[in-house]
């Protein structure tokens, strides 16, 4: 059984310390990525997106983000590296 519990799951960015991974040095306030599309808000568990994984190319720097959406789909989301640390660093909590 199912139940919507008003709740809405959206994806941000955090940037880790490199030599203490438990410390958090930034993380997006806004959020990168937030169910809009119908596919995103209605399903089994409707307002979802969530990663499920990342592939880099490193000779671009581009990122492909795999995330489940409304628990009904997958989809591909693109970004570059660089581009997201930079306003991950401009746009943080901390």
């Amino acid at each position: 059984m199912t139940s919507c519990n008003g709740f809405v799951y959206s994806m941000g960015a955090a940037l880790l310390d490199r030599d203490e991974p438990w410390k958090v040095r930034y993380r997006t306030a806004p959020y990168l990525l937030a169910p809009q599309k119908d596919y995103e808000c209605v399903g089994d568990v409707p307002n979802v997106v969530f990663p499920c994984a990342a592939l880099c190319d490193a000779a671009t720097g581009r990122l492909a983000i795999y995330l489940g959406a409304a628990d009904t789909v997958t989809a591909l989301a693109f970004a570059y590296v660089d581009e997201l640390i930079a306003f991950t660093k401009e746009n943080s909590l901390i």
